[in-house]
């Protein structure tokens, strides 16, 4: 309640100073101004205080920005109010203002980089067409306007980097406060800071005179609106949040999506080509940087999805080899190795076959919850028990299978003997089981299905012993030559 408080007050006095600063004579604008500018020092500090440790960097940057831009404010009022220099903004305050842009940019791509770590496909898409719109806007308009302006080469490329940037990270930073689950309005209010330091800029270029380097004062108060957002963005609620990780939106490269992403690419070297086929002004360094920033987002943007693509076959892999319950491999890759073992050495290879004793009157007396919790127990006993290289599967109910080699299988026996002696603890108690095994060794022309048939029914000839809390264990003979 006390921060939304402050969060109004705030906003009514931004609001005031702002338009006191539009309605006052030019010789006093620089009172109200310094007022707001300083005024948002202490609050976003306040946000900064009140984030969790380590998630404070963003405010960090901004209270680094609000320094420079000060500063780079006092030099300017000198220059232009004590000194008359009529060139306006120029050396020391544009290194300043150039720093303070920087810091900005860093603190709200923090934003960026942890709010949307699980959007990551959807950050930059709006990056792209953010970015592709700043490269049309040059193009068409920016360009233009600093050519007839007779601007540097070197002037042309710092303003377009600073633009570009700024579009992109406007992008990146509205489509982080709309997808991120719970919206976020400090996210939203950093977004409209920087647009607003993007607007100033923009008007600052079209408005300045070329020939005394001077621009209208009305333009100060765009930049003026962007320290109010910030201002904002770090005394509300929420802004102690801002760097948590958002949710994670379905994140699918549809045809359309993916045309979007052709064209943009493709945007602002066919808008510069064409100026340049018309005979208008376009730089073709300007051109190159714009793709240069574009294409590898693109690139980034395609590999993620094949990463995700290939981690999604995995898990279907996955799910379609392994047991739900158990997390053992079932009956599918149960199958399949064994066919792969019999292709290699099948002289070398033997299937147990294992059954609990006991599993139906725990399941029917105690719950199918228990019955499930003691095959859980069993299968985790089963997979610490046998070596490294043997490998248990369910084959489904209170059915186990072990591959192994043939020498191992006494091996393998004692060690199952070793768990029936021991009571299984489940949710209602300790219970007591018993193992019937049936062991089958492969001979050359074994298949897959016969040798399994073969454990099975030795499985069989040893459950008639049906000795609850032992191991009975009967070894297939092989089957008789054709």
């Amino acid at each position: 309640m006390v921060l939304n408080v402050r969060l109004r007050w705030f906003a009514a006095w931004s609001a005031g100073l702002i338009l006191t600063f539009l309605a006052v004579p030019t010789q006093w604008r620089g009172l109200p101004f310094m007022l707001l500018t300083l005024s948002v020092i202490p609050a976003v500090w306040s946000g900064a205080r009140r984030s969790p440790a380590g998630t404070r960097s963003p405010w960090w940057f901004m209270l680094a920005m609000l320094g420079f831009f000060n500063a780079g404010n006092l030099v300017w009022i000198w220059d232009v109010e004590v000194r008359h220099h009529a060139t306006g903004d120029g050396g020391v305050a544009d290194l300043l203002f150039a720093v303070a842009n920087i810091c900005s940019l860093a603190g709200a791509l923090i934003v960026v980089v942890r709010r949307g770590r699980r959007d990551v496909g959807g950050v930059i898409d709006s990056a792209v067409a953010a970015l592709a719109f700043g490269g049309l806007l040059w193009d068409a308009a920016v360009l233009p306007h600093l050519t007839a302006a007779g601007t540097p080469l070197v002037r042309q490329v710092t303003l377009f980097v600073s633009l570009f940037v700024m579009c992109g990270t406007v992008g990146a930073l509205a489509r982080v406060s709309l997808a991120s689950g719970t919206r976020l309005p400090a996210v939203r209010l950093l977004a409209w800071a920087m647009a607003g330091a993007m607007s100033g800029n923009l008007a600052s270029i079209f408005f300045t005179d070329p020939a005394t380097g001077v621009r209208p004062d009305w333009t100060n108060a765009l930049f003026l609106v962007g320290y109010a957002c910030t201002a904002c963005a770090a005394l509300h609620p929420s802004a102690s949040t801002v760097t948590q990780p958002g949710t994670a939106p379905a994140d699918d490269l549809t045809p359309l999506r993916l045309t979007f992403l052709g064209a943009m690419i493709a945007l602002i070297p066919i808008v510069g080509g064409v100026r340049m086929i018309a005979g208008e002004p376009s730089a073709g360094i300007l051109v190159a940087l714009g793709s240069a920033g574009i294409v590898p987002l693109v690139m980034l943007r395609i590999a993620r999805l094949a990463s995700q693509r290939r981690a999604a076959e995995k898990s279907l892999r996955h799910l379609a080899t392994t047991d739900g319950l158990t997390g053992l491999p079932n009956r599918a890759a149960c199958l399949a190795d064994l066919t792969t073992a019999l292709a290699g050495d099948p002289a070398g290879t033997a299937v147990v076959f294992l059954d609990l004793d006991g599993f139906k009157s725990v399941n029917d007396g105690l719950g199918h919850a228990a019955g499930d919790a003691l095959l859980v127990a069993v299968a985790r006993r089963l997979r610490e028990d046998i070596r490294s290289e043997d490998t248990v599967y369910r084959l489904g109910g209170d059915e186990f299978v072990i591959i192994c080699g043939s020498d191992d299988v006494d091996t393998i026996a004692a060690r199952i003997r070793d768990l029936v002696t021991r009571p299984v603890p489940i949710g209602a108690g300790d219970v007591r089981i018993g193992v019937s095994a049936g062991v089958a060794h492969a001979v050359p022309g074994d298949t897959t299905d016969g040798l399994i048939i073969r454990a099975d029914l030795a499985m069989y000839e040893a459950k008639r012993a049906k000795r609850i809390g032992a191991l009975s264990i009967t070894v297939a003979p092989e089957p008789v030559a054709a």
